[in-house]
């Protein structure tokens, strides 16, 4: 089995904090499903903490570190993007032997001088002055092309040189964070229990034990809240997507039979969701 996740000995987040503090960036390591995050050196910059707490934002940032982390998997150089709040991140995978052991992100600086229309515009509908959050934004660090380009490249030196000397490890996850990446790996596919046993090599009466223990819940709820919160991820990433496309996605052919059991797990039905959430910007 390769359930792997990453961690650092405490030299190396020593090393990291340095680095943080001497380009005044943010920096992440994230597990290889990106749930789990460390964060050492300097902490969440004030610009992020306004759009994520008081705009209530954090989800679309979760969602694009979920997403870039992924997409950086196969890319042969620092995956450098905008965010959607306008700063700029880059994100890597940290590779052991060949396998993808957890990701590592750098940013929260600027390439721009102006903050997105679209964040004042929710700024200013909850009433707020927008000179503080650009304020905000003006006190991250700005780079040129060339002093990014540089500055990335440093950091991916930085963590070859931590792989290559052994300093980032991985180690076996519990049995509950092994349930957990299976189902969210076969998110689209009717899940069988006994396929799970046999995956992860636990017998079921252990699996249950242990998804109570850390979670309490049992297997079939789990599956539920799984694929509803996955279903809720694709309309909130795309709202054209059909309720029936989005459920299809998740294993639910009878969209009717979804509703219903969206409707008992949320307490709203998927269209209430899509006009309460979705279509006012809440994604």
């Amino acid at each position: 089995m390769n359930a792997i996740d990453v961690f650092l000995e405490e030299k190396v987040k020593s090393l990291i904090d340095s680095f943080s503090w001497c380009f005044k960036v943010h920096i992440t390591i994230f597990s290889r499903d990106v749930q789990e995050r460390l964060e050492p050196g300097l902490p969440l910059c004030g610009y992020c903490k306004l759009v994520r707490e008081t705009l209530r934002y954090d989800h679309r940032c979760v969602r694009m570190d979920q997403e870039m982390c992924f997409r950086s998997t196969n890319s042969p150089v620092p995956l450098v993007y905008p965010c959607h709040a306008g700063l700029v991140d880059a994100a890597f995978p940290i590779k052991l032997n060949g396998e993808v052991a957890g990701y590592t992100m750098i940013g929260q600086f600027r390439t721009r001088n102006t903050v997105p229309p679209a964040m004042l515009h929710g700024w200013e509908e909850n009433g707020l002055d927008t000179a503080v959050l650009k304020n905000a934004f003006n006190e991250q660090p700005f780079f040129e092309k060339a002093s990014l380009e540089n500055m990335i490249n440093l950091f991916s030196m930085l963590c070859d040189y931590i792989v290559s000397k052994g300093y980032i490890k991985t180690r076996r996850l519990d049995i509950a964070s092994e349930v957990l990446r299976w189902v969210e790996s076969h998110i689209s596919a009717p899940v069988l229990f006994r396929d799970l046993a046999d995956y992860v090599g636990y017998s079921q009466s252990t699996i249950l034990n242990a998804l109570k223990k850390k979670l309490n819940m049992n297997f079939k709820r789990l599956c539920i809240l799984k694929k509803i919160e996955r279903f809720e991820n694709i309309l909130g990433a795309d709202p054209l997507v059909s309720i029936e496309e989005a459920a299809l996605k998740v294993g639910y052919d009878d969209v009717s039979y979804f509703s219903r059991l969206y409707k008992r797990v949320r307490s709203i039905t998927p269209s209430a969701f899509v006009k309460n959430t979705c279509k006012n910007g809440d994604f």
